[in-house]
């Protein structure tokens, strides 16, 4: 009976496939990163040296992005991010470059290091997915 009990439970878990199976002792299982996450999170890093700590410039931390969401930029009358909308975020137009053409100031950040198209587009639709909300 008990050798019956064990192939039915060895058999169901072979049929359920390894998905079902913990991970084994030590492992780390791969978490899903999301675009952001994976692509742009490295480029906003890379801003960090001016834009975070007791004085980030223009006032923007951008550690936590989720902390810009419906904030008004220290610029204009526009939010920095505002979710669904890129071209309501002051933060995708002082990236992109546009800052002007959105009634802001300034120059086309990051200083001295334009982001490529493919990257700009990669925040845009970011923003306009919900920036992560």
């Amino acid at each position: 009976m008990m050798r019956v009990l064990t192939l039915a439970l060895l058999g169901s878990v072979l049929l359920s496939g390894c998905d079902s199976l913990p991970p084994a002792p030590g492992s780390t299982p791969e978490v899903a990163q999301t675009p952001f996450e994976r692509d742009l999170a490295p480029k906003i890093a890379d801003c960090f040296g001016c834009h975070t700590g007791e004085n980030p410039e223009a006032g923007l931390n951008l550690l936590d992005m989720q902390a810009l969401i419906g904030v008004e930029s220290s610029q204009l009358k526009m939010a920095l991010i505002e979710p669904g909308n890129h071209l309501q975020s002051y933060l995708w137009h002082k990236v992109a470059g546009t800052q002007s053409i959105a009634g802001g100031l300034g120059r086309q950040m990051p200083v001295n290091h334009e982001w490529p198209k493919e990257d700009i587009d990669l925040l845009a639709r970011w923003i306009d997915l919900g920036a992560g909300i």
